[in-house]
């Protein structure tokens, strides 16, 4: 309480907007969701705030930021130069909104700061009028080059090429920049300096800039390490030697890379940007957030997030979309950029406020503590525009054809065994799964062993942490919804039967074996299912399974996977497989430790001709796979053990969760490809197991 005490005095919480902003931090965090904003309405408030960062200086240059301490800070000759290219890229999304004058507004202010020698300051420029700074320098030579590509201005190019006569001067033999670095000291964000001078170079045919962004390159990529991760991209000393980073300054150095790369033809920087962004891209889908700090071995070091490089990240993954077609990268980028939609503060009276991207989330995190900073609503207008762009190009690029249907199959089995008893199945499920009474139905013709069905009740989340969450999350809108819900339980009643058995009771009134036990990972579970002397497990709803519970089954765990592997791993992999214009079909397998990475026993390929919806693409995979998994069971409950398959290639990538935009983009694809659909028409034979 005294932290939160002192936190309220420092960060002003009696000034307007203040405390609504501050109660946000920790309550209903989702509310922008809640409201049905619209990306539109995101970033209109984002230009507003922008727009008045610049408002609130007199001489055109744009505010460093809003502090909650002190309120604006002072022009940022830095910022202000990346900003131009936004402001421009603004006035054609809000043409009314005369951004175009802001940023002539911006390059005036930036021209009337520039030094004798041909460089502009660091910092801010309340802070600093006479020291030049390589980097921030190069941020300006990037507006400056934007507006003179827009307007041929004669001054502005001048000034761009007086810039870059001073960086080249600066620049050591082996390709780093040293001299008038930040706190001195070299670092590899600086290649998002270097990409500035690839840029003017290919822009203004200068060889001289080209030769050195090269060089420069070659210099960072050398401090690439084998698991992608690229050494000494911290903003400081500190951060080096913790061999950690911001997320905004490993997307400075990644970012910087790209561009040079793509500039200058050179593979070898593209494929390292690709490599390390894969490994952001899956921390953020595991996590379901994207830590504001991360260590050399890709893990989070913080428990906040560094929005700025949520923004960085999804316009990164977007450019290597570009290049290489990976949607994978796209969903990140937009769960990347939904994260920051939810900090924005999208209803507050405070100009410093409103609109405006917290440098971290929650604000007291250490990034940017305390404060809204400019160039956070810079990169997510930016990341905004470009989702607008490539969402637009994919909705009319048609999907790409799947390839000529070769189903591997039949499958057959290795030599038959006449059983000496009937196998001991156990079913693997949790208390809140619906899958063995759907496996039960699916197969209540079929021989299936002396069945158990192991009923995992997880451990339950503590009461007071569930309410903290939930008030964080949800504010108090999910208790008005606990209230109608309750006045509408009469009238879904029948329905919520149908939905939802109790399963331990569902099995005892059908006759079938059940055990209840705790979390399945624990040995006390994995102790009481070793006494059910298992010869064959079937996953059914359970969570991933550790080894010593896989070791228990004689004959392993077989799961089914919606899916075709090796190719489809993860989660949604029959939407993923159509929108990639892939094959789509199911997998039966053996589990191990890995996601989707057992041994294979059987697949089928499902014609989804006739799939209008994404709800009828995953129930023809569904029934396909149970009756998949029906087959396997059988045949080795009946003696006869499929052979697993020869592997088809590597394992393919870990899938997540398909973001509701391409879950959008999908159904409006296969409702536009939908074709009358004859009767047994394209209904291709499944691979059987075949007896030996």
């Amino acid at each position: 309480m005294l932290v939160e005490l002192k936190r309220a005095v420092r960060y002003r919480a009696w000034v307007s907007g203040h405390p609504a902003f501050l109660l946000s931090q920790s309550f209903d965090h989702e509310r922008n969701v809640r409201r049905g904003l619209t990306d539109e309405d995101h970033l209109r408030a984002a230009a507003q705030w922008l727009a008045a960062a610049q408002d609130s200086q007199s001489d055109g240059g744009v505010a460093g930021r809003y502090q909650l301490g002190r309120g604006w800070t002072s022009s940022y000759p830095e910022t202000t130069g990346y900003i131009v290219p936004t402001f421009l890229a603004l006035s054609r999304a809000l043409p009314q909104a005369s951004f175009r004058q802001r940023a002539e507004r911006a390059v005036q202010f930036l021209l009337s700061v520039q030094l004798p020698e041909g460089g502009f300051p660091g910092l801010e420029i309340a802070d600093n009028r006479v020291t030049p700074s390589v980097f921030n320098t190069a941020q300006i030579l990037h507006g400056l080059t934007a507006w003179h590509r827009e307007t041929g201005d004669e001054e502005v190019r001048i000034a761009a090429e007086r810039a870059v006569q001073w960086l080249l001067g600066l620049q050591d033999p082996d390709g780093a920049f040293r001299r008038y670095a930040y706190e001195d000291r070299v670092s590899t964000y600086s290649a998002y300096l270097a990409c500035r001078l690839a840029e003017w170079g290919d822009y203004a045919a200068d060889r001289g800039a080209l030769a050195a962004a090269s060089r420069h390159l070659d210099w960072t990529l050398a401090h690439g390490r084998p698991n992608d991760w690229i050494a000494l991209a911290g903003f400081d000393e500190e951060q080096h030697q913790a061999d950690e980073a911001f997320t905004h300054t490993i997307a400075y150095t990644l970012a910087g890379i790209l561009t040079t790369a793509e500039t200058l033809g050179r593979s070898d920087g593209i494929t390292a940007v690709a490599a390390a962004a894969e490994r952001l891209a899956r921390r953020l889908e595991l996590s379901r957030f994207l830590p504001g700090l991360v260590g050399g071995d890709w893990r989070g070091r913080s428990r906040y997030a560094c929005l700025t490089g949520n923004c960085q990240m999804a316009l990164i993954w977007f450019r290597l979309h570009g290049i290489s077609h990976n949607m994978r990268l796209v969903n990140a980028a937009l769960k990347a950029i939904d994260l920051v939609k939810l900090a924005q503060p999208m209803r507050n009276p405070n100009p410093g406020l409103f609109g405006g991207i917290p440098g971290s989330d929650p604000v007291h995190g250490s990034y940017i503590e305390g404060a809204v900073p400019n160039w956070a609503a810079k990169y997510f207008i930016d990341a905004l525009l470009e989702k607008q762009r490539v969402l637009a190009e994919l909705q009319i690029e048609t999907a790409r054809p799947a390839a000529a249907g070769n189903p591997r199959g039949p499958i057959l089995p290795g030599s038959a065994s006449v059983p000496t008893r009937r196998l001991n199945t156990v079913m693997l499920t949790t208390v809140r799964s619906q899958k063995v009474p759907q496996m039960l139905s699916a197969w209540r013709e079929r021989d299936i062993g002396n069945l158990t069905v192991v009923v995992e009740h997880p451990a339950a989340e503590p009461a007071a942490a569930r309410l903290r969450r939930r008030l964080r999350n949800e504010g108090l809108s999910w208790i008005a919804a606990r209230l109608n819900a309750a006045k509408d339980s009469a009238a879904d009643a029948a329905a919520q039967d149908i939905q939802s058995v109790h399963l331990p009771t569902y099995c005892r009134s059908h006759g079938i074996a059940v055990l209840e036990t705790g979390p399945l990972d624990s040995a006390d579970a994995v102790a009481q299912i070793k006494a059910l002397d298992p010869d064959l497990g079937i996953h059914a709803g359970a969570g991933l399974l550790r080894r010593p519970l896989i070791d228990a089954f004689r004959l392993g765990v077989l799961n089914a996977h919606m899916g075709l592997l090796p190719a489809y791993r993860g989660m949604n992999v029959a939407e993923w497989a159509a929108l990639e214009g892939a094959p789509v079909g199911c997998t039966v397998h053996l589990i191990d430790t890995g996601i989707d990475t057992g041994a294979i026993l059987a697949v089928w390929e499902v014609d989804i001709a006739g799939c209008g919806s994404v709800a009828a693409l995953r129930d023809a995979v569904d029934r396909a796979q149970l009756a998949l998994l029906g087959d396997t069971v059988g045949s080795i409950v009946s003696g006869r053990m499929p052979e697993p398959l020869a592997p088809a290639g590597v394992p393919g990538p870990q899938y997540f969760q398909m973001h509701r935009d391409l879950v959008a983009l999908l159904e409006a694809r296969l409702l536009g490809a939908r074709t009358p659909h004859l009767e047994g028409e394209g209904d291709r034979e499944r691979p059987r197991i075949l007896a030996g």
